[in-house]
């Protein structure tokens, strides 16, 4: 007896059947695909149309810039006065850039503290999915502090915790399809800033475990330490190194998208590709970025 398609699978053949007639309809860039009603007649037809795919980008990576190569006059929100004061704060060259990922930033801080709110106080003995789902999360994350820096350290399972939450939640947020959602990741201020936080912590540690001339005399004394410059220059790297691989996933994973997006009129493949891109990729740099953290923490008071 044949074994009957599962309606998934049914409508997944059909939007690619559906997403190759208007590909090959089309006609590529220069033709739209055009259906509907005109003086009473139904049309189907293609209609010349205009398509830069280097403007798209611009507009979606880079918007303070598009708007100075298309001579518009920006507004948020409809408001030139709100414009105006981030100009004046952050400059003519990354106000509205600005003001989307300051915004974004708090839209990501809301929402932790509303599942951390819910959450708490949805407690119960026989825990829900989502109270079993945090649970997981914590003890694994508190499994791997006890490993990686002992159990008289668990208290940084918080921090930890917190880091990695927010980088997933981060990354995760520029799936949800609302107009001007973003991930605050793919600003480089985001990760750069989680990775410059990361190193202060590593090192107030440090501070605490060994003391403060007991901490800095691997960096400034030269007898102890001849190539102590190039301890210096490690530690500058660990910033850019953490930081940059966060960047550089987020962002390079967006523009992906985008562009195949735009080559296939956004209807099959970029469920693919958010999905990989999306979930996959950003939960991988979110728990990568965290490992590095405490890897960090655990070399510098092991020493």
């Amino acid at each position: 007896m044949a074994k009957k398609k599962s309606p998934i699978l049914k409508i997944f053949i059909l939007f690619v059947i559906i997403e190759v007639i208007l590909v090959i309809v089309s006609n590529g860039f220069n033709k739209q695909l055009q259906i509907g009603f005109d003086d009473g007649k139904i049309i189907f037809r293609n209609i010349q149309s205009h398509y830069d795919l280097q403007e798209r980008i611009t507009e979606e990576f880079q918007i303070d810039e598009h708007y100075r190569q298309t001579g518009e006059t920006p507004e948020i929100y409809r408001s030139n006065k709100i414009y105006e004061f981030f100009k004046s704060v952050f400059g003519k060259a990354s106000a509205i850039g600005t003001f989307q990922l300051l915004r974004m930033l708090l839209i990501v801080d809301i929402l932790l503290l509303f599942l951390a709110f819910l959450i708490k106080k949805k407690l119960l003995k026989r825990p829900s999915q989502p109270q079993i789902l945090f649970e997981l999360t914590y003890s694994t994350l508190e499994q791997f502090v006890i490993e990686t820096i002992g159990k008289d350290k668990v208290n940084f399972t918080p921090y930890i915790v917190t880091l990695f939450l927010f980088i997933w939640v981060s990354n995760m947020i520029g799936m949800i399809p609302i107009p001007g959602f973003m991930e605050p990741t793919r600003n480089l201020n985001v990760p750069l800033g989680l990775g410059i936080f990361a190193v202060a912590i590593v090192h107030i540690t440090a501070f605490k475990v060994k003391g403060a001339w007991g901490h800095l005399q691997n960096y400034l004394n030269p007898i102890k330490n001849p190539l102590f410059l190039l301890d210096i220059i490690g530690e500058i790297s660990k910033v850019v190194s953490i930081s940059f691989r966060l960047f550089g996933n987020i962002l390079g994973g967006a523009i992906i998208i985008l562009v195949i997006s735009s080559l296939v009129s956004y209807v099959v493949f970029p469920v693919g590709l958010t999905l990989f891109f999306g979930i996959f990729v950003g939960t991988i740099q979110a728990f990568v970025f965290t490992m590095l953290a405490l890897t960090y923490i655990g070399v510098e008071i092991s020493e």
